[in-house]
C-alpha cells in the first residue's frame, strides 16, 4: 500500500512537474535570457512567454507565441498581435489582431545593479507582420526615438532598438 502511494506520488510529481522543473533551462554559465522591454522585476524574467505586453500598457500583446529558438544567439518565434488601434482613443479604439514574426536579438546583462545579474536582456527586438499589419505601421517613419517602421524579410514591421529594462516596478 505504502509503495502504491509513493510510485503514484512520484507519477503526478513527474506528470504536474515543479516550477523549478518548467523553468527554461540555463545556458552552460546558468545565464537565462529575456525580453528587456516592460520587464517587471516584482516577476520573473520571462523565458519564451507564451503571451508579452510589448507597450507596457496592454495595447499591444503578443499571443500564441510559439519559440522556435531562445538563446545568447537571439530568439525567433511567430503568434498573434492583439494591438488596439487608438482612435479616438485607447479606451474607444477597434481590436486589431494580426499574425506576427518575432525576432529579439542582442542580449546584454543590463546595467542597472537592480536587474537580476544572471539575465541578459534582449535589447533588439522585431514584430513583423506578413499578412495585414495594423495601419500605423508604415515603413520608413519612425514612431519615438528607438521606435522605427522598416520592412523585415519584404513584410512592414516595427523595430525596437536599445530595449534597456529598469529594473523597477512598473
Amino acid at each position: 500500500m505504502v509503495r502504491t502511494v509513493a510510485i503514484a506520488a512520484t507519477a503526478l510529481a513527474l506528470l504536474i512537474g515543479s516550477p523549478a522543473a518548467l523553468a527554461e533551462p540555463a545556458d552552460d554559465d546558468g545565464t537565462t535570457f529575456a525580453i528587456g522591454m516592460c520587464y517587471d522585476p516584482a516577476k520573473p524574467p520571462q523565458q519564451r512567454p507564451a503571451s508579452f505586453a510589448y507597450n507596457c500598457d496592454g495595447t499591444g500583446v503578443m499571443t500564441d507565441m510559439t519559440w522556435t529558438s531562445w538563446g545568447s544567439d537571439g530568439a525567433r518565434g511567430t503568434g498573434t498581435d492583439v494591438a488596439v488601434e487608438c482612435q479616438p482613443n485607447c479606451a474607444q479604439g477597434r481590436t486589431l489582431r494580426n499574425p506576427i514574426v518575432v525576432h529579439a536579438w542582442n542580449p546584454v546583462t543590463a546595467p542597472n545593479a537592480e536587474c537580476p545579474r544572471n539575465v541578459q536582456f534582449f535589447t533588439d527586438l522585431t514584430i513583423a507582420y506578413p499578412h495585414d499589419a495594423p495601419p500605423w505601421i508604415q515603413p520608413g517613419d519612425t514612431w519615438s526615438p528607438g521606435t522605427e517602421f522598416v520592412t523585415v524579410d519584404g513584410m512592414p514591421a516595427v523595430a525596437y532598438s536599445g530595449l534597456i529594462p529598469t529594473c523597477r516596478p512598473l
